[in-house]
């Protein structure tokens, strides 16, 4: 699976280690402005769960041939709600397209049949590659590449972030939303302010609980 450090890849995380799967973690370093934090997380997160060991992959190539605000060296991170049309310049093209495919030759080569991915109801306005229709088509396109020896799952897919929250702390060992990484910007602490950071707040703030991690003051 990949682990991004965030909600959503924490709470698949914890779902398939309270479903008692070996879980081999890939960490995919790709130039974004806030790697270096999720990096962190994720490690964090590893260790948590007690997972096979976290692997990096390095696709700086991406930072430097592809366009995203996402990016370093590119344009500012804008704030707001998700569904304000300047989220979309988040967007990094392309992206779950190839993580999807390392995991599922990752999977392969260890013997693992399952890609686990963390897309959710949340991402579809804006991240088109999050929607199930990429999803079934890609699952599509890597159970015929492989023999139909992997597939890919997505646990979270009709959830929203509430909802993943919800999901993640009724677990026999819950996610530790405390070790997670959602601020899309280059700085220690969460600036509150970024579309990923005010879902998540409304996130907490709609299951009556404070959110467990720093914010910028």
């Amino acid at each position: 699976m990949g682990l991004s450090g965030g909600m959503d890849s924490a709470t698949v995380l914890g779902y398939y280690y309270n479903k008692k799967y070996q879980i081999y973690p890939l960490f995919f370093n790709y130039g974004s402005k806030h790697n270096k934090y999720e990096f962190e997380s994720a490690k964090k997160l590893a260790e948590y769960f007690e997972t096979k060991p976290l692997k990096i992959v390095e696709l700086d190539f991406i930072g430097k041939i592809f366009k995203s605000n996402l990016l370093e060296n590119q344009g500012e991170i804008p704030e707001g709600h998700y569904n304000d049309s300047n989220m979309s310049l988040t967007v990094v093209p392309g992206r779950n397209s190839i993580f999807i495919t390392i995991m599922a030759g990752y999977a392969e080569s260890v013997g693992a049949d399952t890609v686990a991915v963390g897309t959710h109801m949340g991402d579809h306005y804006i991240y088109l590659d999050c929607r199930p229709i990429f999803i079934s088509a890609m699952n599509t396109a890597i159970q015929a590449s492989t023999g139909e020896k992997v597939h890919i799952e997505t646990p979270i897919q009709h959830l929203d972030k509430t909802g993943i929250l919800k999901i993640g702390n009724s677990f026999t060992k819950p996610v530790p939303y405390e070790l997670t990484r959602t601020c899309y910007k280059n700085q220690e602490f969460s600036c509150g302010k970024c579309g990923s950071c005010r879902e998540r707040l409304e996130a907490f703030e709609n299951i009556g609980r404070k959110d467990p991690i720093q914010y910028q003051k």
